[in-house]
């Protein structure tokens, strides 16, 4: 690939989703470096610089990339395997298994086709759960794809009924983490990130728990992103085994806190909510996979009111079916509609900057992304406005709520580097992938 040191995108339409939500028409932005280094009237930007390429943006939009905020790149294999299956069971029958059996190949292929579905509609950054087993090469996948990611293996010690290939040794499961910490976080220009990934409660033991957290104080800007309260049966289970409720099992373990993200956080009472509120932990709305698991409807409302950070996450594709972070954008603004049945519960400008700078907050990096302003990484997207979808377009943002999707993204550029271009991978083979895709499907098919 070759790497360009300058260049202008314009734009028809910039949305920056700083502090002001400023919105220019007629725009450009000039990079340098990987870096946005100018942005404003298009005529002025040329006049004021020279770059080694121009990106023309008529009848386009340009914006963030997209921050995922809650992913499973690994799964993507299993995509069609697990449909209309219960929480638990979806884990236990086909989602466990389906990882356990992945070869270091299949783990590999599976995540990069995840990333790149990501980088197709608009994501530039994802906070990732791989698997338990051969999770360097998800990681592998990670960095090769050009993607900005939170990553790191599923950490398990306990079976619950799971298959007994998934569950590892508490000290191995450490000493494993511990060592991919070492070779992999905050490496590729700080693109890539680690985090530690409890899968959920019911699969690690008190003892795995603690170790995680000691191991999150030893290193800086290290996340802690675990599944919490997403059905009513897990909450059940959770209490059976903890012999407490789950967010208070889990601020008695110290595991909350401003460097933990928890996904799904749906099923809390009045005291759950405000142990989230005072510990500062953030929240990761998956809006499609609650409705397809029947999960339940996050709070986001509340959450809101109480002055929690929530971003917006697609979960992994058996409990979705796709990456796309327009559908759960559109999805998470229609849901509190109808919980609250209050047609502003959360309106479509709200649900842009929860994807964006939000997203980046909830993950501890919105001094970098989530925002075009000067001196952050050049995470952008341009979207293709010159569509059916978008006839007449009388305001942008809300265009890109509820009528835009990924199929509408014509460019993705993360550290300043363009991945992907109307209808070409930049960094990723993707026949290749198609080869490795296909090769697993008729696995299944024997």
């Amino acid at each position: 690939m070759v790497i360009l040191k300058n260049m202008i995108l314009e734009a028809d339409i910039l949305i920056t989703c700083d502090a002001q939500n400023t919105i220019i028409k007629d725009a450009a932005v000039f990079v340098s470096d990987g870096l946005i280094a100018d942005l404003g009237q298009r005529e002025r930007i040329h006049k004021d610089y020279s770059a080694d390429k121009v990106i023309e943006g008529e009848n386009r939009i340009l914006l963030p990339g997209l921050i995922n905020t809650h992913s499973h790149s690994v799964q993507t294999f299993l995509r069609g395997k697990a449909d209309d299956h219960t929480l638990l069971d979806w884990l236990r029958q086909v989602v466990l298994p389906g990882e356990a059996n992945f070869t270091p190949e299949e783990v590999y292929s599976s995540s990069l086709l995840g990333f790149a579905e990501m980088i197709r509609t608009g994501t530039t950054t994802t906070n990732d759960m791989l698997t338990s087993h051969n999770s360097d090469y998800g990681i592998k996948a990670a960095v090769e794809s050009g993607i900005r990611t939170r990553i790191g293996k599923m950490l398990m010690d306990v079976d619950n009924d799971f298959p007994d290939i998934i569950k590892e040794d508490t000290e191995t499961v450490i000493e494993t983490a511990r060592k991919q910490i070492d070779q992999y976080h905050q490496t590729q220009d700080g693109r890539i990130k680690y985090s530690l990934n409890p899968r959920f409660l019911l699969s690690c033991s008190p003892k795995l728990m603690n170790l995680i957290v000691e191991t999150q104080h030893d290193y800086e800007d290290l996340m802690i992103h675990t599944h919490a309260s997403e059905s009513q049966s897990e909450c059940i289970e959770v209490k059976k085994m903890y012999n407490d409720s789950y967010i208070r099992a889990l601020k008695n373990l110290k595991a909350l806190g401003s460097e933990t993200i928890l996904a799904h956080g749906i099923w809390l009472n009045k005291e759950e909510f405000e142990i989230i509120q005072k510990t500062n932990t953030r929240i990761t709305h998956n809006p499609s996979s609650n409705c397809k698991l029947a999960s339940g409807i996050c709070d986001v409302v509340k959450y809101h009111e109480l002055g929690v950070l929530v971003g917006i996450g697609t979960d992994g594709p058996p409990c979705n079916n796709n990456f796309d972070m327009f559908r759960d954008m559109r999805l998470a603004a229609f849901l509190q509609k109808v919980k609250h049945l209050n047609e502003q519960a959360l309106p479509a400008s709200k649900v842009l900057q929860m994807a964006t700078i939000d997203g980046a907050r909830a993950i501890n990096w919105d001094k970098e992304i989530g925002s075009i302003e000067l001196g952050k990484r050049a995470d952008m997207i341009m979207i293709d406005i010159d569509q059916v979808n978008a006839m007449p377009l009388y305001d942008p943002v809300s265009h890109l709520i509820y009528s835009s999707s990924g199929k509408d993204v014509s460019l993705t550029m993360i550290n300043g580097k363009i991945v992907y271009h109307d209808g070409h991978f930049k960094t990723i083979d993707f026949n290749k992938i198609k080869v490795a895709t296909q090769k697993y499907q008729d696995k299944w098919e024997l």
